[in-house]
């Protein structure tokens, strides 16, 4: 491998997400660290021991408390302060200490005598405070969009009589929103989506935080370029498989464009790639590493306890939809690369795959990888499960870091993953807090029920008009969102609309989660283009429509499995092996359309051809997939046909 680029892949920081934090001290660096260090040990005590009774507020009680240490109020002041921090954060985090204590405090009336029957002059006064912190905290978290959603969720609940149509309801008192909303049963602490933050999501970012900051991000690039580096289109494709790796162990889309695009967007440019093209290639890949097993960046543990269905079950649905995706983005790029005649990567600049696979640094990722799945595949629970991982990781590298005499770095490394970590898992707490507050608004006013009940009734006239719905009110609702809270408020709308349909368990939560997911490169908020863009300079919303288009599969393939359940393994061996087939014709036909190029390039017509082609092999049907694949068959003889006789007249030409 080139000396150089070894070099750079060396020195990027793979571990770091895009940094919004703000400047702080010694003292607050140090407080800090011992917060997540708390975190983690706190987490990695009930993942052995089981579920405590106030495990969501100490959960909560540590994110809310590094929210305000991390996130400024202003973006644009950073100064530390005074004190270290600026006084208004101080605070605010005082407050948010005050309102978790007394949750904790009073937990016995709480949870036992259902204190929100009878909420006291205090409850509602601490209840409004902690309303203010978790909309507050979300708002210097990701911005203002979601938590005006969640203010304007609680407007709705306090003035229902005065609304019109379906939307309108009985109304509840202000001490009555706010004692639900914190000391409810549905409410913040006791609700299902903080919950799932505390019990699921919080170990598995530890897990990932860990393999990353111990070296999984360069093992990734370098695994990717050693296994595509010297394919056509090498440098896409290192972006893809890198991608997806990263993005199926660090469970946030915007973290994995962000540090994977800094390394492989600039290789793409060198390549020939337009800037556009390359930014459009990595912010795909980066959303679909949460569609990709085992890990799936939390999203399968989430959907497996909401549905209460076994995890492996949902790991290995989801296999062949990940391979149609991947082999979508993967086609998309194979034919980019044809059709503006892109060289691979040059044999100097890549590393072998077994110099990659026979480094000590290979066991820290892959032994822990193959503990997790291992113990799941056992029977035993995900977070027991990523307990393992997490220890045999961690000694794994202690050990590693001792052999080579870099134990002081090995200490460092460790703090860092537990800061980092922690900063994840305080971002979907604080999110995850004021989605369980819209999702209680949904519940108590009956909004979601009657929503679901009109799609229910669109339903029974077209299946297929039900399913456009439900992929806009998905992907709505996760614009700028974290995937695990979007599929969270999505499931709880649309999922009782599709089961009434008699649509599978299984088939209408992946159907949610896949577009939860691709929310987060559908215009017009688009996160993860948004930073790929940046990366790339290029224009974020020309990234967001070329993300879309090599990414299209990835829109194509939920409604492939609620049509035909063989593509999520349901079925027949012979029925799971046709609908790989006709997935592969489907997804192959529609990367070509997309694109512009098969085995020459493609005229207008010819694309309408494909991509009619891959739409009617969409629902499974007898007589639809003939048709598709004759349209198929059609196009790929004409193409066959028009490129002999390319090469016939270049042949008479050089003669």
């Amino acid at each position: 491998m080139d000396i150089k680029m070894e070099e750079e892949l060396e020195k990027h920081d793979f571990d770091k997400e895009e940094d919004m934090s703000k400047q702080i001290n010694l003292f607050w660096t140090i407080i800090l660290a011992v917060l997540s260090i708390g975190l983690v040990i706190f987490h990695l005590y009930t993942a052995i021991t089981g579920i405590v009774v106030l495990q969501n507020s100490i959960h909560f009680l540590l994110a809310l408390s590094i929210a305000y240490i991390i996130y400024p109020m202003f973006k644009k002041k950073k100064a530390p302060g005074t004190f270290g921090l600026p006084v208004y954060d101080i605070i605010f985090l005082l407050l948010a200490l005050f309102v978790n204590f007394y949750y904790i405090i009073h937990s016995e009336r709480i949870i036992y005598e259902l204190a929100y029957l009878r909420p006291t002059d205090w409850d509602v006064i601490v209840g409004f405070t902690a309303l203010v912190l978790v909309f507050e905290a979300a708002r210097r978290a990701i911005g203002i969009v979601f938590p005006v959603v969640g203010i304007i969720a609680v407007i709705y609940m306090l003035f229902g009589p005065y609304f019109p149509g379906i939307f309108q309801h009985q109304g509840f008192s202000l001490e009555k929103v706010i004692a639900e909303m914190y000391i409810g049963q549905n409410g913040i602490f006791q609700g299902t989506l903080l919950g799932v933050s505390a019990k699921t999501v919080a170990i598995f970012i530890l897990f990932g935080a860990l393999l990353l900051v111990t070296g999984g991000g360069n093992m990734f690039i370098k695994l990717a370029m050693a296994i595509a580096g010297r394919l056509t289109g090498g440098p896409a494709k290192v972006s893809t498989i890198a991608s997806g790796m990263f993005g199926a162990i660090s469970g946030s889309t915007a973290a994995n464009a962000a540090t994977t695009g800094i390394f492989t967007i600039p290789l793409m440019k060198r390549n020939g790639n337009k800037s556009v093209f390359a930014g459009g290639v990595e912010a795909a890949a980066s959303c679909g590493g949460q569609i990709l097993p085992p890990i799936m960046g939390a999203a399968a543990f989430v959907l497996a306890e909401v549905t209460q269905i076994s995890y492996v079950i949902v790991a290995a649905a989801a296999i062949i939809p990940a391979i149609m995706f991947y082999l979508g983005l993967w086609a998309s790029v194979h034919f980019e690369a044809k059709k503006l005649n892109l060289k691979p990567i040059d044999a100097k600049d890549m590393p072998r795959l077994k110099d990659v696979l026979f480094k000590g640094e290979a066991l820290t990722l892959f032994v822990p990888m193959f503990v997790l799945i291992l113990l799941l595949v056992i029977g035993y629970t995900p977070t027991f499960s990523a307990y393992w991982a997490i220890i045999s990781a961690a000694v794994l590298f202690i050990i590693q870091s001792f052999l080579q005499n870099q134990w002081k770095d090995a200490i460092s490394k460790l703090k860092e993953a537990s800061v980092q970590g922690a900063k994840t898992v305080t971002l979907i707490a604080v999110i995850l807090a004021v989605a369980q507050v819209i999702a209680t608004v949904i519940g108590m006013t009956g909004i979601g029920s009657k929503l679901s009940s009109i799609i229910a009734q669109i339903g029974e006239t077209s299946l297929l008009l039900t399913l456009v719905l439900g992929m806009i009110v998905t992907i709505v609702l996760g614009m700028g969102v974290p995937t695990i809270a979007a599929y969270m408020l999505a499931a709880s709308v649309i999922a009782p609309a599709f089961n009434s349909l008699e649509l599978s368990l299984l088939s209408t939560h992946m159907f949610i989660l896949y577009f939860a997911i691709l929310s987060g490169i559908t215009p017009p908020v688009s996160l993860a283009a948004f930073i790929t863009a940046g990366i790339a300079k290029a224009h974020w919303l020309k990234t967001a429509l070329s993300a879309c288009k090599v990414g299209f599969a990835g829109f194509l393939i939920p409604f492939m499995f609620i049509y035909n359940p063989a593509f999520l393994g349901q079925g027949s061996l012979l029925e799971v092996v046709g609908a790989i087939l006709i997935g592969l014709v489907g997804i192959s036909a529609l990367a070509a359309a997309f694109i512009g190029y098969f085995i020459t390039k493609t005229g207008w017509v010819q694309r309408l051809i494909l991509t009619a082609s891959a739409l009617l092999l969409i629902t499974g049907g007898t007589v639809t997939n003939i048709i598709g694949f004759t349209l198929f068959a059609v196009i790929v003889l004409f193409q066959w046909n028009n490129k002999n006789k390319i090469n016939k007249q270049l042949r008479s030409e050089i003669a």
